[in-house]
């Protein structure tokens, strides 16, 4: 005959909060961490150099293009050229002085860093992060220094293109009052001011992904040209010209805007892609960390596989971050500013959850000592009862899962405990099954029962609930070998979810 008595257990409040907080630290086994940011910073200014070089060649293919120009449109595109050129120029050495601040920053937080990880994971990712909002921060604030710079170059840009054009309309007025008989005069100048701009729109259309940056823009210069064509070919010279200039106004006015565009889209991928290159790193320093628990003499530790204790959610993270990876370096050509701001927050929403892991990892360890310590603390109430252990397991060898103790007394009766994992830490359900070659007797049962959960209740284990009977005990954990061999499926932590209140 057989039977099962069985409660909810839970931790109390006091010692949960000790075996969370005070009496057990997460420590990295790398103590490399200020050499990763550093590598990580590196690689990172390096990719941004590999980015901003074929914008220096295209600035060098627009000069020498520069001398096929026909008419005044000439001077005013080397003088454009030329502030284009300081301010690339100015760009670069405040992305200079940015890089230079956050090596500064770092080596000046390099002994805080190193009493950060002597702390335990817990407080390094606190200073890990602070530093990573600080390099993050560099960037978004040369955006805001580039738009205040392209702000003052757009207004002398303007000023410029004004006098451009007083010039050129000096030239207009020249043919007008001195070839008033030579209409071919003007339909030349007309002609060569169109091949100008024509080619100017042909290079923007070429050098600048516009599509990405100004949807639309471009085209619909273009067709204003082709307006300019019809003008040129039904004789209209005159409005030929003032539209020509016209559009070459508004391509000049498109070309600050793309420039503009492109650099503050290199500053937001320059910091996805270092949030992201330092989130991967990190990953790969705490596959394996250490847990201690205690002070001094008690102090134990514990090597910790997260991927293990996390039941491959650690694998599953380092997946999320590699697609974003893809994403990221697959995207470097086509990407729009919006779709990478997307993708950015997508990566920093990734941040908390490798510190969440590594709390999971944490507690399930403490949880499955528990369930050692539950049934250690089953076996000495019995054995004042004249049972003595036969032996423990792990459900399928695996310290994750359900912890199984087996007593026998000298009768042949036999109390199997079944400590079962809950999803709330710290919460467990424990059955107590009693096979019995002859009848089973109730009254010796309850005692077990009793002596077991008044034993854990002074352990600090608090009982939650009725005491729940069963006739037929749980004849699945009866041989203990058969236990250790079963495959089975762990407990998925759920903070939505708890063991009966109360």
């Amino acid at each position: 005959m057989s039977g099962e008595k069985r409660r909810y257990t839970r931790v109390e409040d006091t010692e949960l909060r000790r075996l969370r907080e005070s009496d057990s630290r997460l420590r990295s086994l790398r103590n490399d961490l200020p050499e990763r940011l550093n590598a990580v910073q590196q690689q990172c200014q390096r990719q941004m150099q590999q980015r901003l070089a074929p914008l220096e060649q295209r600035s060098q293919r627009q000069e020498q293009a520069i001398s096929g120009l026909r008419t005044g449109l000439q001077s005013l595109e080397r003088e454009t050229q030329q502030r284009l050129k300081r301010q690339r120029q100015e760009f670069q050495r405040n992305l200079q002085a940015s890089e230079n601040r956050q090596q500064q920053r770092l080596q000046t937080e390099v002994s805080r860093l190193e009493g950060a990880m002597k702390q335990g994971l817990s407080q390094q990712r606190n200073e890990y992060l602070s530093l990573l909002g600080q390099q993050r921060q560099e960037y978004f604030s040369l955006v805001e220094e580039q738009d205040r710079k392209f702000t003052g170059l757009i207004l002398e840009e303007r000023q410029a293109r004004e006098k451009g054009q007083q010039i050129l309309q000096r030239q207009i007025d020249s043919v007008v009052d001195n070839l008033q008989a030579e209409r071919e005069q003007k339909q030349q100048l007309a002609q060569d001011l169109l091949a100008d701009v024509q080619m100017i729109c042909q290079q923007m259309d070429q050098e600048y992904q516009h599509e990405r940056f100004a949807p639309g823009k471009l085209a619909q210069l273009q067709g204003e040209l082709e307006l300019v064509q019809q003008n040129i070919e039904a004789g209209v010279s005159e409005a030929a010209i003032a539209n020509a200039q016209q559009t070459y106004l508004k391509l000049a006015d498109l070309r600050l805007e793309l420039e503009k565009k492109e650099q503050e889209w290199q500053l937001y991928y320059q910091a996805a892609f270092a949030d992201l290159q330092n989130l991967l790193s990190e990953v790969d320093a705490n596959r394996q960390v250490e847990l201690e628990m205690g002070e001094g003499e008690d102090l134990d530790k514990f090597s910790v596989e997260v991927d293990y204790w996390t039941q491959g959610r650690f694998s599953d993270y380092e997946q999320n971050l590699q697609q974003l990876h893809q994403q990221l370096v697959e995207g470097e050509s086509s990407l729009t500013t919006e779709q990478l701001k997307h993708l950015s927050q997508q990566i920093l929403d990734q941040e908390p959850q490798l510190a969440e892991l590594l709390e999971q990892a944490k507690l399930s360890i403490l949880g499955s000592q528990m369930r050692a310590e539950i049934a250690a603390n089953v076996v000495d109430a019995l054995k004042d009862l004249g049972y003595s252990r036969v032996g423990d397991t792990y459900e399928g060898d695996d310290n994750r899962n359900t912890f199984v103790v087996k007593l026998k007394n000298i009768a042949g009766d036999e109390v199997v405990t079944v400590i079962r994992p809950e999803a709330e830490f710290g919460a467990n359900s424990v059955a107590i099954n009693t096979f019995s070659p002859t009848l089973v007797d109730e009254q010796a049962t309850r005692q077990n029962a009793d002596a077991i959960f008044n034993l854990l209740n002074e352990a600090g284990i608090e009982t939650v609930g009725e005491l729940q009977c069963e006739q037929e005990a749980d004849s699945r954990y009866q041989d203990l070998r058969q236990v250790q061999q079963r495959a089975t499926e762990q407990v998925q932590p759920n903070k939505s979810q708890s063991s009966p209140q109360s």
